[in-house]
């Protein structure tokens, strides 16, 4: 059977500092990288057998060693462990056969030989396959799980990553405390029962990990006061030559984590998070980070006391109060002045200045400034004829970045826009709404000051000219206004032309558009009397540009239309009719394009009878 380690296409489990340690250490991979990168990606190769075999020492005296398969060939035998005294020959270390495998028969002396020690480990298999993190397998089927990339496997080679232990526990691991010389050292993976070395590592006597890695600790409450989260930075550098597996948080000297910390935040890998949902946010509380190594390692462990006085009741923002340039052409800079509460200074480390010349996006250009400062000046490069946006944004104690608000600046020549040209117009109706559609010229060629355009109208019911708000400031040279069903009327429109900053041209020719009735309103019958044996009607009706006459109906009947009453009539004297009856009379609008109002509601007149009064 194959195994072989794989260098790209890590998944989502792996993160990008262990993926940085395979490539940089591609030689000697830290186990812990080699290990997740086995979980996300396991192929199947042929390939020259080896190994990664890698040593650390908790005192200087003692020596651990783990080791995984990059890629074996065939059914082994096993392996052997075996030390190098100086330039002495080669000493086998281990008196039985070290195989991978999890068992509780398995003599994990052969792997940590202290009695104490490796008693205390069976305690902790035994507890391990009791809560069901681990599961007994022979030597063959432990491989033959591996080869078919069985979940448990890789849960089991992740679990090891993270504790020594479980290195022990699976036969990835030894412990050598033979130790007796001050020389230099050197350790051999070798398949058992022959002289065939699979990789070597050097270690020289007293020679422990400088596990201080931890450069600062911080702290902040979590949304809505409930809990503390508490921030620490590591040297990224220093934990990949020490192969460190993560960092242990403790509360009151008691342990939060099960399993090291591991994974940075995305944005920045030297930085690591633990949020102790427990915690009463008001209160000071003690905590302490310890980094661990692979080799279950503890470095020294760093004392923190949490204090809700160090935080800010609420974060408050930089407020940009002035911009403006140095010299023509931003030729010495630009100055930024701004505005932070003086009382909360001691809550922040300072500020940075970003700038994003528009539409590029904020970029920072300073580094951090103290936390006293309200003015600066940004030497980096502005386009003239530009908008700048810039802002400042405040750093706290507790890593929080606040975004403070923006100010825009521009600069550009005082030219005013050329008047647009030659604007035109024509109109529509659809579905009741009248369009009126506009277009003009375009710009003319050496106008770089003209960007957009505004529409200016005047209305039947306004006495002066408004700006039509939709879809402004326009592009295009060409716009179309929708009026709502109504009578016909008369507007007129102009034409503007404005720059970047808003510096408008002079106005366009203005364009009258008479626009076509679409709904008219309804007569209004304001007398109607008997005379005799006619009847008089009386009605009022607004004067409307294309309204043509009205019909007046008797009893539903036309009995005169608008050829007879033409738009200017407001009477009508009936025919005769019969004494006795009773007439019920409507009319109603139309216009030249035969748009209809409403009929009246009817009216009643009745004709008396002969002799009656």
């Amino acid at each position: 059977m194959h195994f072989c380690s794989v260098k790209a296409g890590l998944t989502k489990r792996n993160n990008k500092y262990f993926y940085s340690l395979f490539t940089t250490y591609a030689m000697k991979l830290s186990f812990f990288s080699l290990l997740l990168l086995l979980i996300g990606t396991w192929n199947v190769c042929a390939q020259a057998d080896n190994a990664n075999l890698l040593a650390q020492s908790p005192d200087g005296k003692t020596v651990k060693l783990v080791w995984v398969l990059k890629s074996v060939s065939g059914n082994i035998p096993g392996f052997d462990i075996k030390r190098k005294d100086g330039l002495g020959p080669w000493k086998l270390l281990n008196k039985e056969t070290l195989l991978p495998g999890i068992s509780l028969k398995k003599n994990l002396t052969q792997f940590e030989s202290d009695n104490v020690e490796s008693s205390r480990i069976k305690e902790k298999l035994k507890d391990l396959l009791k809560n069901g993190k681990l599961k007994e397998y022979d030597y063959n089927t432990f491989l033959e799980k591996w080869k078919n990339n069985e979940k448990e496997i890789h849960d089991i080679i992740y679990l090891a990553a993270l504790d020594f232990d479980v290195s022990l526990i699976c036969g990835f691991g030894f412990v050598d405390h033979t130790i007796t010389q001050k020389m230099d050292y050197q350790y051999g993976l070798f398949i058992h029962g022959t002289d065939r070395l699979l990789d070597k590592v050097s270690w020289n006597y007293g020679e422990i990990p400088d596990l201080n890695v931890i450069k600062e600790i911080t702290s902040k409450s979590l949304p809505g006061k409930k809990g503390v989260q508490v921030i620490w930075n590591a040297a990224v550098d220093k934990m990949k030559t020490s192969y460190v597996a993560g960092f242990n948080i403790y509360k009151r000297g008691i342990r939060l984590n099960e399993r090291p910390i591991n994974m940075p935040n995305p944005d920045d890998p030297s930085e690591f998070t633990w949020n102790d949902a427990t915690a009463d946010a008001g209160v000071e509380d003690q905590y302490s980070i310890s980094t661990q190594s692979l080799f279950g390692i503890e470095g020294i462990i760093k004392p923190y006391t949490y204090n809700p006085a160090d935080h800010p009741a609420e974060y408050q923002k930089a407020v940009v109060s002035n911009i403006e340039s140095l010299g023509f052409y931003f030729k010495d800079g630009i100055s930024i002045q701004w505005t932070f509460p003086k009382e909360y200074e001691q809550y922040i480390k300072g500020f940075y200045i970003e700038k994003d010349n528009m539409p590029d996006g904020y970029k920072r250009v300073s580094e951090l400034i103290p936390a006293d400062t309200r003015t600066y000046i940004d030497k980096t490069g502005s386009s003239v004829s530009s908008n700048i946006r810039m802002r400042v944004s405040a750093k706290y104690n507790d890593k929080t970045l606040v975004d403070g608000t923006e100010l825009l600046y521009s600069y550009f020549p005082m030219t005013d826009p050329p008047r647009p040209l030659n604007i035109r117009s024509s109109s529509s109706v659809d579905n009741k709404i009248n369009l009126v559609r506009f277009t003009w010229d375009p710009v003319i060629r050496g106008d770089s000051v003209t960007q957009y355009y505004r529409i200016y109208m005047l209305a039947p019911e306004f006495n002066t000219y408004t700006i039509l708000a939709d879809n402004l400031p326009l592009k295009q040279t060409t716009y179309t206004h929708s009026i709502p069903p109504g009578v016909a009327a008369n507007y007129q429109y102009y034409v503007t032309g404005l720059s970047k900053i808003g510096i408008e041209s002079r106005a366009s020719d203005t364009v009258s558009v008479q626009t076509k009735s679409t709904l008219l309103p309804v007569p209004t019958i304001i007398k109607s009397l008997p005379d005799g044996k006619k009847v008089t009607l009386q009605w009022q009706y607004p004067d409307i540009a294309d309204h043509t006459g009205f019909i007046l109906y008797n009893d539903g009947a036309v009995i005169a239309d608008e050829k007879i009453l033409k738009k200017n009539t407001r009477e009508y004297i009936t025919a005769e009719m019969l004494p006795g009856t009773t007439g019920n009379f409507s009319i109603m609008a139309i216009t030249e394009k035969g748009v209809y109002s409403e009929r009246t509601p009817p009216v009643s007149v009745t004709i008396l009878a002969a002799g009656k009064k």
